[in-house]
């Protein structure tokens, strides 16, 4: 099913350009990323998919029908200032304050909340106003909201920004899980380090509000001159596969989720992604293997040597994993 489709889209906030002659589509159930520097329209496209915005010129449509500048329930959106979607009393209320809106009762909205907050790992501020908390913690709220009315489709702008590593792992498997649920996910973001972790598609805008790339998070990655021209990375900055690389170290590399049509995975191009591929996964294989030990010492820690035992296995086996990852890719 068709989520959205924008045909030729344009956006002006009082004469000034925020999106141009935009057009594509999104399917239920795909995780995309929406990339581009600052003032590209990341937020502008948020907006009008969530029927805040109406396009000044275009076609959008929503749930094959024209969309009607009203709110749709089976749409929630994040944005990336929290504030603007927090006004209750306390956190408690504004877990409880959706379900309740949208015609559910007291006792399975209490519930709904109490799983969100056990979820998030936010209980402890459960009478905690939300203008008391830190920049993460009122993140982490401002998502609870969005899942406490179990929507079909998640707007997500700029989310993983102001949280902390350990938060923004725990963010990155919510999303997974999301995705396994058959969620529809579209994320806005300039951080081009967590987008395959994130997504199976990767839509890039210019700094001319137009649309410049539409392809797999890999192909984005790997072209070079495109992320330049969209002013994500800089032409001096270390580069792997052409980009800035920080390694998130959630398991998202399991490119056995991505759900593409075999049309999309031509010939030609398979020996040059899964090069790609393979030296990532060696240049980052001393990390991963360090990682292994990092996560082992803490497992030991909480009384899990079984688990330890196997990640440290695991770490020590990483130096057949580098000779199998060369092997493979003499095979190319």
């Amino acid at each position: 099913m068709k989520i959205f489709g924008l045909r030729n889209i344009s956006y002006s906030y009082k004469g000034r350009t925020a999106l141009e002659n935009v057009s594509f589509d999104i399917h239920q159930g795909e995780s995309i990323s929406i990339l581009g520097a600052n003032g590209s329209g990341k937020s502008t496209l948020l907006y009008m998919l969530q029927g805040l915005l109406k396009p000044s010129s275009g076609e959008l449509a929503a749930f094959e029908k024209e969309a009607s500048g009203i709110i749709d329930p089976r749409i929630s959106m994040l944005f990336q200032n929290s504030q603007a979607q927090l006004f209750c009393l306390s956190v408690w209320d504004e877990l409880v304050s959706g379900p309740l809106q949208r015609g559910l009762g007291a006792a399975a909205a209490s519930q709904r909340a109490e799983d969100i907050m056990q979820l998030l790992a936010i209980g402890h501020l459960k009478d905690r106003s939300p203008w008391q908390l830190s920049g993460g913690e009122m993140k982490k709220v401002a998502l609870g909201t969005c899942l406490s009315t179990n929507p079909d489709v998640f707007l997500l702008d700029e989310p993983t920004a102001g949280l902390d590593p350990r938060s923004q792992v725990e963010f990155m498997e919510l999303i997974a899980g999301l995705r396994k649920a058959g969620k529809t996910i579209i994320t806005a973001t300039h951080d081009l380090h967590i987008i395959q972790d994130l997504s199976e598609r990767a839509i890039v805008l210019g700094e001319d509000h137009r649309l410049l790339e539409d392809d797999l998070p890999a192909n984005v990655l790997a072209k070079k001159d495109v992320l330049l021209k969209a002013n994500l990375i800089h032409e001096h900055m270390h580069a792997h596969v052409g980009y800035k690389h920080e390694h998130s170290h959630f398991g998202a590399h399991d490119h056995n989720e991505i759900k593409q049509e075999p049309s999309a995975f031509k010939e030609e191009q398979m020996d040059a992604k899964l090069k790609v591929l393979l030296e990532h996964w060696m240049e980052h294989n001393e990390e991963h293997a360090k990682t292994y030990l990092e996560w082992a010492e803490k497992a030991r820690k909480e009384g899990n040597a079984a688990l330890a035992g196997i990640l440290e296995k695991i770490a020590k086996e990483s130096g057949n994993l580098t000779r199998l990852f060369e092997q493979a890719k003499g095979k190319l």
